[in-house]
């Protein structure tokens, strides 16, 4: 599974599942680029409630074009 993260100067960062689970902690924001599939991040999201984290998602706009989208995930 391939997770596409915003960077922060907008530049997109691939990184696996299991590189991801190393950079969580606890109350931590990650952004996705739009480009990361939505059945891959309910998995993740899936993966992260069994090993016991809550998990906040949602789909941020940020202008006025149907394509001007990413994803925000909060681990609490």
């Amino acid at each position: 599974m391939k997770l596409k993260l915003v960077g922060t100067n907008n530049d997109v960062i691939e990184k696996t599942y299991e590189e991801f689970l190393e950079e969580i902690k606890p109350n931590s924001f990650f952004y996705f680029h739009k480009d990361t599939s939505y059945k891959d991040l309910k998995d993740l999201i899936d993966k992260l409630e069994e090993k016991g984290h809550s998990v906040y998602f949602r789909e941020v706009k940020y202008g006025l074009d149907e394509g001007a989208y990413m994803y925000e995930l909060h681990i609490i």
